[in-house]
């Protein structure tokens, strides 16, 4: 009994120290009403400050809301105007539909939230038919008579997005005034519960003063930075059990209102910043640097190179992990004051500070160095390379960290152009060079229809008994900036769009070409697009037999940057081929995208020799060597060999010796035009259908 006693009596004890209201009211009845006020006055006060701090993060998002109203509002209003100066199609009103949904949906979670948009005014229901705004654009060009009505929709469109956002604004700031209201009146109310404390009772002066004045100050500053906005810190856990009660709601709106900041600046697959973020903070390092002499910066832009081949081999849950190791990746290598950000898909954006004479150059080498080694997936591993675009900023320099991350993205776009897996600085000319493929990518399909491209035919030397061959290559002459290399427009062709539709192009005027040709086999190089295309195989066997061609006196090139070891559909569309009875040639063998485990996947019929590897053959033992064992690796695996890049009379010999089955190359022939073709192999040009050809119009020759 007595231990039971002892018990209770250290339980009522404990209950006394650690509840404020019992110290009080054991000290006196008086003191015990005062902080039994107190208390009321504070949950009361608690309660407020929760509800006021609710109706700011409401008021917040109906701000974000506002805001992205406007931003759907000026791009419907660029998409518009974009169709009313006729520098889009038809598609634009796809376009202007998708935003003209947007906008509906921004207002709907305006409405929602309970902001009273009817306040606005009466113009309020210009957009509850935008639907309406989009066909009177759509129709403009051809009634010319709506095009006022149109605008002025426009403007009025903007304005009232304008006074949505400043109502929003105002909302917002009221809110936080109530909040700062309450956290005023909740102060006031235990500064006075306190000083009449201390005035009623000396006897606990010291308890106050020791124990719970600094427990209530250590609330207010919590609350304080609460209503500031300061959300970098944990709610302290108090022994008081009132102040508990309220440190717990505290920490969850704390918690909460975190989760809003992070998701707004946070990349939700990687957990990286994302563009947002890195502007914010890479503008704010610049300023700072600026302001205190600080050291330069480092911007760069990063792109993945082939990222589309990682989700559709090996799907989209491992392409967010590769990213997601990619990012860990690069902010190992490059260290804690790098940072780095997401800005989607596989695009990232970094920025760093560069010591001394650090070198901007050699640090993203550094990087490009670091991402090839494979990422472990556990059951497999994918090996990536990127391509990075970089700037520097100096502290001096007065250039906006827009306008850096666009010369970032110049260089990224010419690194890539360059080959990827490289990293390359920014060049005053990669402006020219940009808008010279702009304008390639916007000629194009006018070249296509003007008459501007035509077929050239380089002849391939077979070295045994074999039927003569030639390649075909296209030629582009601008009315403007003359002969245009294909390695320069055909990449413009696959940005466009245009390249399916030039590669049919290119199919059908040399199958036309070669049924002029009796007994000559033809090559043709197929982009990686074709090969993705729906139909390309039907397609192509349809145009053979149109033309009467046997696919056996075609041959079909591919790269060797297709990587079709990890594209399934590439492949599969190369086996149909094959099967189809073309014959598969693997281009430009050892230009750096070489893999073994290709020859092992599929079998080809012919390689065709880099000449990166035949250059030096006449005076470089170890070029002789490394050209001979491709020789006889694609000749063990029972493929022709042909040698390019034939310039000289003394690569012939060594050529010869390595066991190569083709040459081709100027000191051969130069490519000739397609009238020249049937003179220069000595052979009587036929017309389709001739019965010299041995070949009837509308059947599959033998």
């Amino acid at each position: 009994m007595a231990g039971v006693s002892e018990n209770r009596w250290r339980s009522i004890v404990l209950g006394t120290v650690n509840s404020l209201e019992r110290r009080l009211v054991g000290a006196l009845v008086l003191i015990a009403i005062s902080i039994g006020a107190l208390q009321v006055f504070s949950q009361y006060s608690a309660r407020e400050v929760s509800n006021r701090s609710l109706d700011v993060q409401t008021a917040a998002e109906d701000m974000q809301h506002a805001q992205q109203l406007g931003e759907l509002v000026g791009e419907f209003r660029i998409a518009g105007n974009a169709r009313l100066s006729r520098l889009s199609t038809d598609d634009q009103g796809t376009l202007l539909t998708d935003i003209a949904i947007q906008i509906g949906e921004q207002l709907n979670a305006l409405r929602l939230s309970g902001m009273p948009l009817y306040r606005i005014g009466p113009d309020m229901a210009a957009f509850d038919d935008l639907d309406r705004q989009v066909d009177a654009i759509m129709a403009v060009p051809r009634e010319p008579a709506r095009l006022e009505g149109v605008i002025q929709r426009n403007v009025m469109l903007a304005d009232l997005a304008s006074a949505i956002a400043m109502t929003a604004a105002e909302r917002r700031d009221a809110a936080q005034a109530q909040l700062d209201r309450a956290v005023t009146d909740w102060q006031l109310t235990v500064s006075a519960a306190g000083a009449v404390t201390v005035v009623l009772v000396i006897l606990i002066l010291f308890d106050l003063l020791a124990n719970i004045l600094p427990a209530l100050r250590r609330m207010h500053g919590m609350l304080r930075r609460l209503a500031d906005g300061d959300l970098d810190f944990e709610v302290e856990k108090f022994r008081l059990r009132e102040l508990e009660d309220l440190s717990r709601p505290l920490e969850i709106f704390r918690r909460n209102a975190q989760a809003v900041q992070n998701l707004a600046l946070t990349d939700p697959s990687t957990g990286m910043p994302n563009r947002r973020a890195f502007l914010e903070r890479t503008g704010a390092r610049l300023a700072d640097a600026a302001a205190k002499g600080g050291p330069r910066h480092l911007l760069m832009l990063v792109d993945v190179d082939r990222f589309k081949h990682v989700n559709d081999d090996f799907g989209h849950a491992a392409g967010d992990r590769v990213v997601k190791l990619i990012g860990e990746r690069m902010t190992e290598t490059l260290g804690p004051g790098a940072l780095v950000a997401r800005l989607g898909g596989d695009e990232f954006a970094l920025c760093l500070p560069l010591d001394g004479e650090a070198d901007g150059s050699a640090v993203a080498s550094r990087l490009v160095a670091a991402i090839r080694p494979p990422f472990d997936l556990g059951t497999y591993a994918i090996a990536v390379t990127i391509s990075v675009g970089t700037v520097e900023a100096a502290p001096a320099d007065a250039v906006a960290i827009e306008e850096l991350l666009h010369r970032a993205d110049l260089a990224l776009y010419a690194a890539k152009n360059g080959g990827r897996n490289r990293a390359l600085g920014f060049a005053p000319e990669l402006e020219e060079d940009r808008e010279l493929d702009r304008a390639l990518e916007r000629d194009l399909a006018r070249a296509l229809l003007g008459g501007q491209l035509r077929m050239v035919y380089q002849p391939i030397l077979p070295l045994h008994e074999a039927d003569p061959e030639v390649e075909a290559l296209i030629r582009w002459e601008h009315p403007e900036l003359g002969d245009i290399s294909p390695a320069r427009f055909i990449p413009a062709a696959e940005r466009s769009g245009l390249m399916v539709q030039l590669g049919n192009w290119i199919i059908e005027r040399t199958l036309s070409d070669l049924t002029r040709w009796p007994g000559i086999a033809l090559s043709i190089n197929l982009s990686p697009l074709q090969l993705q295309q729906d139909g390309f195989v039907p397609f192509l066997l349809d145009r053979c037999r149109h033309h009467a061609i046997s696919p056996r006196r075609v041959i079909l090139e591919v790269t060797e940057s297709l990587s079709i070891e990890n594209n399934s559909r590439a492949l599969l569309t190369l086996e149909l081929l094959r099967n189809a009875g073309f014959r598969i040639a693997l281009d430009d063998f050892g230009t750096g995208y070489s893999s073994l485990s290709m020859l092992k996947t599929f079998k080809f019929d012919r390689l065709k020799i880099d000449r990166s590897l035949i250059d030096d053959l006449a005076s470089d033992s170890s070029a002789q060597a490394v050209f001979e064992a491709a020789v006889t690796m694609a000749l063990r695996i029972g493929a022709q060999v042909v040698a390019e890049g034939i310039s000289d009379e003394k690569l012939i010999a060594p050529v010869l010796a390595a066991g190569c089955t083709h040459l081709q190359g100027f000191h051969c022939s130069r490519p000739i035009e397609a009238d020249a073709v049937a003179a220069h192999f000595k052979i009587r040009e036929v017309a389709a259908g001739d019965p010299a050809s041995g070949q009837v119009p509308g059947t599959l020759a033998a």
